[in-house]
């Protein structure tokens, strides 16, 4: 898969997520945060410095599309795709946030603010709706990018 067809894939995927969340509502969101409540209390617990994010243009649900791809894929691949994932993820979040010097630092800031965290709530119960083997196949897709 080439670089411009994931980033694609992720624009794509953010447009269809924010769709369903706002047709989902409040219910969705109660829903989802039960499953994955263990998840935000250990958002709580990190303590981050806040990060100038003003000169980013990337959404919050892009940036959560890439952190949920990068909690759900690496289980699923054998360990020379997990290097090979790690290595586009990490030229993924580059790529989508170019001004910043760690990508991965604006994630972690992000997980601590509530409007992120309901945000990556509504990506991860979206997931789950599809099958294992899709969300392998798009872990497979991020892990054999050519850059």
């Amino acid at each position: 898969m080439k670089n411009q067809s994931i980033l694609s894939m992720i624009s794509m995927t953010t447009k269809t997520v924010s769709k369903m969340a706002s047709k989902a509502g409040m219910i969705g969101l109660m829903g989802s945060a039960a499953l994955f409540a263990q998840t935000s209390n250990a958002a709580d617990n990190v303590s981050t410095i806040p990060l100038d994010m003003s000169g980013v243009s990337v959404t919050k649900h892009e940036i959560a599309v890439m952190q949920v791809l990068s909690e759900i894929c690496p289980p699923m691949l054998n360990k020379k795709q997990k290097q090979r994932f790690y290595k586009s993820y990490n030229i993924q979040l580059h790529q989508l946030m170019p001004t910043l010097e760690d990508p991965k630092a604006a994630i972690q800031y992000l997980s601590t603010q509530q409007d992120y965290r309901q945000i990556l709530q509504s990506i991860r119960s979206w997931t789950l709706g599809f099958s294992k083997q899709d969300n392998k196949a798009l872990c497979e897709d991020l892990a054999n990018a050519e850059y």
